[in-house]
């Protein structure tokens, strides 16, 4: 029986949602046991796990002592979310005063004490392995909590939204629509949710950072406003699941 850590950092909770779907097959139950969840059960410290679940993003020094904690007492560390693996959405506050951004959001926001910007977890600890996604794919997970038990990981595919689509033989929202859509430029994994029901991807699984550049990226934003998107929502857009994953392209950085 392996044993399982669940740390919650910043998020929605919709990945913690999936994780609690993944571990309701009966073969997951059978192999694994959650022995510390900060969300779901009351223990007030992580023992030794085989694997560490890490949802959302790092916002606080509270946070980096959390995941180094995890590193150290597992032996395999999942980043779980496009928070944890990109930094989510709440990293669209960059370049904003932190202030100016707790007062909009809490009532008393002098308690509050984060980062100005999110971090991924991959930039506190080194992870293992990661899932993207806003939510995560709970089937997803469950195919790499089956992998895992039988002693491999899943076959990571790097493709965009639009090979799911051509697998499915969906109509492009695009060409058919005129709709702005995400799909060439973000990540697959999500089996193309959105374009299944006539709507253009908005990149929750990330931006495709491996094979992208500053001109490609212009070049596709320049496309996103030509389909009516104004150049302020393209760019929130653009770098609303991960805005580090977008800034390393714009500033032409190596990953």
């Amino acid at each position: 029986m392996y044993k399982v850590g669940v740390v919650k950092l910043t998020s929605c909770s919709g990945c913690i949602c999936e994780i609690a779907y993944a571990f309701a097959f009966d073969d997951i139950l059978s192999n694994y046991n959650i022995t510390y969840a900060t969300i779901l059960a009351d223990v007030e410290e992580m023992g030794d796990v085989d694997v560490a679940l890490i949802e959302g993003s790092v916002s606080s020094k509270h946070h980096e002592e959390l995941v180094k904690a995890a590193r150290a007492k597992a032996k395999f560390v999942v980043a779980v979310g496009t928070c944890a693996v990109l930094g989510g959405i709440q990293s669209l506050r960059e370049g904003s005063d932190i202030n100016t951004v707790k007062k909009a959001v809490y009532p008393n926001p002098e308690y509050i004490d984060v980062y100005d910007v999110p971090k991924p977890v991959a930039d506190v600890i080194n992870v293992d392995f990661a899932l993207p996604g806003c939510p995560i794919n709970g089937d997803a997970l469950a195919l790499f909590l089956r992998k895992y038990a039988l002693g491999g990981l899943p076959v990571a595919f790097y493709e965009s939204v639009c090979a799911a689509c051509k697998r499915k033989g969906l109509e492009c929202v695009v060409v058919s629509k005129g709709i702005p859509c995400l799909g060439p430029v973000t990540n697959a994994g999500c089996g193309a949710l959105c374009p299944s029901f006539g709507r253009g991807c908005y990149g929750c699984y990330g931006l495709k950072y491996f094979d992208l550049n500053k001109e490609k990226l212009e070049t596709f934003t320049n496309r996103l406003i030509e389909l009516g998107m104004g150049r302020d929502d393209a760019v929130a857009l653009l770098k609303g699941y991960g805005f580090k994953s977008y800034s390393t392209i714009v500033k032409g950085e190596k990953r």
